[in-house]
């Protein structure tokens, strides 16, 4: 597996910060269609359970880019 962010070559905090924001956004997205595939395979436990994954992404996602926002 590759690594997902790769934060010690980047130089400031706000590039930090926009670095992990795509990367989480990237993770979202995946995790999206995963969560597709389970919902269609009727796999209704799971696809709840990557739900709550996909909320709490989300929720880290508004909270990094709340802080990028007040830089």
């Amino acid at each position: 597996m590759r690594k997902i962010v790769n934060i010690n070559t980047t130089s400031t905090k706000e590039e930090q910060l926009k670095d992990l924001i795509t990367s989480i956004q990237q993770v979202k997205d995946s995790l999206v269609n995963i969560l597709d595939e389970y919902e269609e395979d009727g796999e209704v436990d799971k696809a709840d359970t990557l739900t709550e994954a996909l909320d709490a992404l989300e929720d880290v996602y508004d909270v990094v880019n709340d802080v990028l926002l007040d830089d």
